[in-house]
């Protein structure tokens, strides 16, 4: 029989749950954008009884989306994958996907200010005049 080449395909499930993830954590990144200081997203935030993961876990929705797209990406790759050309050119996904892995982890423990949309700076400040 002939040499099977290229990667081995990723299951249709994968790919589809990948996809989804990504799709919802791009629209839960804009629902966070958009809310305001009496949202959800805001009582979640200012809520010091929950853990800090899921506090601040709307600060990586965005890196996390991106990752999981180009893991969709990498994982509908394997369906066509064989040329040695094509199939170098997936690392660069690969490594960019661990990267914004990364940064989706450093965000729910350390967010960074400019993360931060506007409504949340203004509360967080308006609540720091109270005390």
């Amino acid at each position: 029989m002939g040499e099977m080449s290229g990667y081995t395909h990723a299951p249709v499930w994968a790919v589809l749950v990948c996809a989804v993830v990504a799709i919802i954590g791009f629209f839960n990144h804009t629902r966070f954008i958009r809310a305001g200081a009496h949202s959800f997203w805001a009582e979640r935030y200012f809520n010091k009884n929950l853990p800090k993961e899921i506090r601040n876990m709307p600060f990586a929705q965005l890196p996390g989306a991106i990752a999981m797209t180009l893991a969709t990406v990498m994982l509908c790759y394997t369906w066509i994958s064989g040329n040695e050309v094509l199939d170098l050119l997936v690392a660069p996904v690969a490594i960019g996907m661990f990267v914004f892995l990364g940064v989706a982890v450093k965000r729910t423990y350390w967010p960074p200010q400019k993360a931060k949309p506007q409504w949340l700076c203004d509360e967080e400040e308006r609540l720091s005049e109270r005390k």
